[in-house]
């Protein structure tokens, strides 16, 4: 094999596959990544067995062939030569890289494609497409509320509804739920499943290095789903097993509608949690005739009070909630107002965008 790139596109692919490789993968080769020829085009692909990245990067291909290469390594090689400068790779019979650029040379050993494992096909039988932006958003507005906790798998993902035309997505770690759905897909796409955490985060690392507004078509097989973005694709298994029934969750009626300002809230919560520790995570809101009183206060750290003007002329209703769960509901309303639909200092809370009904999510109260 035998091509030559210049830096920059180099770069930029070594940087795409990297981020899925396993540096103390029990298996070697799984510390490689593949670089191969396609029909004259240059190819990058990486797996960890759970999430698989591939794409293509532009260069002159002189001789077909294919080598897994020390992925750490290499990147860190290209990353110190020249800007603007050509790189020259060939891999022989004996799996020997040899890299080439100025005066530079440099000898790397590595391992033949036929011991790296085969990525699977994109699953062309049930694909949509949809907007770049519309995903990625959606992608942020609930991936903050995915569980960490291994022993309830099925929380460990973000829950993709597509059908009758909608893509809805749910997360949950029993304390908080974020919904959100967008309109626009394939009608004829109905299908359920369960993203996982890493592929998650790959997805919306891709999708924030990709400036272009572009479609990405996802596609839906057996047991795994793939993101095709531009020249990257994603490929993913997915997590096996039943998402609890979300809807459940959702409060239906409410007794008591409040609208915040973001920006103010959003700063009050901030500045009492200041005064919280992770044992007494723990911020009081005190809604009063025309006043919201955010408060903390915790033995040995000291207390704090902020206030912020409402439109409310009920009657003194206080509740409390971790505020890391509201900094990161306020942070993804992308509006002014939000509306706090509650009933009483127990249930849950639904608070949701006050023009955009397509976004809620729900929080825990903590008891006070």
């Amino acid at each position: 094999m035998k091509v030559i790139c210049e830096k920059e596109e180099l770069l930029k692919g070594t940087q795409t596959v990297q981020t899925v490789v396993s540096p103390r993968s029990t298996l070697p080769i799984l510390s490689n990544f593949l670089f191969e020829t396609e029909d004259k085009k240059i190819k990058l692909s990486s797996t960890d067995l759970e999430v698989g990245v591939s794409c293509h990067i532009k260069g002159e291909v002189i001789k077909e062939g294919s080598i897994t290469i020390p992925a750490k390594r290499f990147a860190d090689i290209v990353r110190e030569l020249a800007d603007g400068s050509d790189i020259e790779i060939r891999a022989d019979e004996t799996n020997q890289i040899s890299m080439k650029s100025g005066k530079s040379h440099f000898i790397l050993m590595g391992l033949p494609k036929s011991e790296y494992p085969v990525l699977p096909d994109f699953p062309e039988d049930k694909t949509f497409k949809i907007n770049k932006n519309v995903l990625k958003s959606m992608l942020k507005k609930v991936s903050f509320a995915v569980s960490t906790d291994e022993t309830r798998y099925v929380l460990n993902g973000v829950y993709f509804m597509a059908g009758d035309g909608a893509l809805k997505m749910v997360a949950t770690d029993g304390r908080r739920l974020a919904f959100v759905s967008s309109e626009g897909i394939d009608k004829k796409i109905q299908q359920k499943v369960i993203v996982p955490t890493k592929a998650v985060n790959e997805i919306q690392r891709i999708l924030s290095a990709e400036e272009r507004d572009s479609e990405i078509k996802i596609g839906i097989g057996e047991n795994q789903i793939a993101f095709q973005i531009d020249s990257i694709t994603i490929l993913s298994r997915l997590i096996e097993g039943t998402f609890p029934n979300y809807e459940q969750v959702i409060p239906k009626k409410h007794d008591i509608q409040i609208k915040v300002n973001v920006k103010e809230t959003l700063s009050a919560v901030k500045q009492m949690s200041l005064l919280t520790t992770d044992k007494a995570a723990a911020v009081k809101f005190l809604f009063t005739r025309n006043v919201l009183r955010v408060s903390a206060t915790t033995s040995g750290l000291g207390s704090g009070e902020s206030e912020t003007d409402i439109d409310y002329t009920g009657g003194n209703l206080e509740i409390a909630f971790n505020p890391s769960f509201l900094i990161d509901v306020f942070k993804n309303a992308e509006e002014d107002f939000v509306n706090f639909e509650l009933t009483n200092s127990l249930n849950p809370a639904l608070v949701s965008p006050s023009k955009n009904r397509n976004y809620l999510c729900v929080v825990m109260p903590m008891r006070l």
